[in-house]
């Protein structure tokens, strides 16, 4: 977090605005009292999230946690390159074999 007074502000509007895009909040200071923040907006969440993903969607707003990249979903045609067995496989004997040992 950054802080600045509002002379310093106007002054250097752009600047400021800038840090805040990506990322920073700004502090607005009168005679080194903080009057307002300056931060980017918050976004409305879906509907169906939970209470845990909201709250660390607002830790990672304000820079306390990093949220993992959301992992890319299989493919469908790797799914379907998977080879069936050439023998149909007993399964109640498999695991038959597999609880006697």
């Amino acid at each position: 977090m950054k802080s600045v007074g509002i002379k310093a502000l106007k002054d250097n509007l752009s600047k400021y605005l800038k840090l805040v895009k990506g990322g920073e909040t700004i502090l607005v200071t009168d005679r080194d009292e903080v009057i307002a923040e300056i931060h980017q907006p918050t976004r409305h969440l879906p509907v169906g999230m939970s209470r845990l993903q909201a709250f660390l969607h607002e830790q990672s707003r304000i820079g306390n946690v990093t949220l993992a990249a959301p992992a890319p979903a299989p493919s469908l045609s790797k799914l379907r390159q998977v080879p069936r067995p050439r023998v149909p496989v007993d399964m109640q004997a498999l695991m038959d074999t597999i609880r006697a040992e």
